[in-house]
């Protein structure tokens, strides 16, 4: 059974992320996984986790004791942006990506869709940077291909 939820959320994510991002532009995870090389199962020690912070569309920045990670939630999380203290839960001590495992705000319930390892916090926000570079070029020519041309009106 568990593993018929985990087969119904994994579709259920790259159908909403499709449509949040249009067909145009790949969603967070996709790219996260693509500039990374990972497969976005990376996890972390709860007792390793220092400090956590969040990051444009839904993706969420956590200070490990030696690496940094940056984690995608699912869609639907509305109280991550405005919590000041977050709680995660996961299974056998730690948190990982593609299991289920979540973060609690004081109203919301996230779960954390892929989670990816970097040494440091200076290389996780240059590689999130560059793919929001990158997907703000990728929706500029999709709209310029379709023909919406913004003016700087």
């Amino acid at each position: 059974m568990k593993v018929f939820k985990v087969l119904g959320c994994t579709a259920l994510t790259f159908v909403l992320s499709s449509c949040a991002t249009g067909p145009d532009v790949p969603g967070m995870s996709e790219m996260l996984r693509e500039s990374t090389g990972q497969n976005g199962r990376a996890c972390v020690r709860l007792s390793d986790i220092r400090g956590y912070g969040v990051l444009e569309n839904d993706v969420v920045s956590i200070d490990g004791r030696t690496e940094y990670y940056l984690a995608t939630v699912l869609p639907g999380c509305t109280d991550l942006q405005t919590s000041v203290r977050t709680l995660f839960r996961g299974d056998f001590g730690e948190v990982c990506g593609q299991t289920m495992d979540s973060l609690s705000t004081r109203g919301d319930t996230c779960t954390i869709n892929q989670m990816f390892e970097f040494d440091n916090r200076e290389e996780a926000f240059a590689t999130f940077n560059d793919i929001l570079d990158r997907r703000k070029e990728m929706k500029r020519l999709a709209s310029e291909q379709r023909g919406v041309v913004k003016s700087d009106y």
